[in-house]
């Protein structure tokens, strides 16, 4: 079996136990943003660097949300306003770029695109989400590594 196949079946299987745990222990955590998290991670190149790039990119994206929303409830106003608002996050997303440890835009947005999905507007929310798309990533990162083990051991 070559190392794309076993990736791909050890993926597959540690979302479905993922799936039956959370099914079972009656987690409140969502899966489908850990599934977001873990293309992001096979986006920003896997490995401990994707690792990496995929957990501060996307937590940064929830943190953006959080702000804009504690900005848009400070502020009060029409909807006009929350649209300023949300355009000025996307701004501060692709600025906040230029920091080396915060330049993987792509998670950003994915971290942002989730949490604005599930409505996140307090920490609680945000640490709901962070710590689905942390699992995600780290998923994407355990197949990889059980795969790259299984290669190694048929070579």
């Amino acid at each position: 079996m070559n190392a794309s196949t076993a990736r791909a079946l050890f993926v597959g299987l540690l979302v479905a136990v993922w799936v039956w745990l959370s099914g079972q222990a009656r987690l409140r955590v969502e899966v489908w943003p850990g599934i977001v998290a873990l293309g992001v991670y096979f986006a920003a190149g896997g490995g401990v660097s994707g690792l990496q790039k995929t957990v501060i990119g996307t937590l940064s994206g929830v943190v953006w949300v959080l702000v804009a929303d504690a900005v848009r409830v400070a502020v009060g106003g029409t909807s006009i306003v929350a649209a300023l608002i949300a355009g000025a996050m996307v701004v501060g997303i692709i600025l906040v770029a230029r920091v080396p440890f915060l330049g993987f835009v792509a998670g950003a947005f994915a971290g942002a695109g989730v949490a604005w999905g599930l409505r996140v507007n307090t920490v609680q929310e945000g640490i709901q989400v962070a710590i689905s798309l942390i699992v995600g990533a780290v998923l994407g990162f355990v197949a990889e590594r059980l795969a790259g083990a299984v290669a190694a051991r048929r070579a």
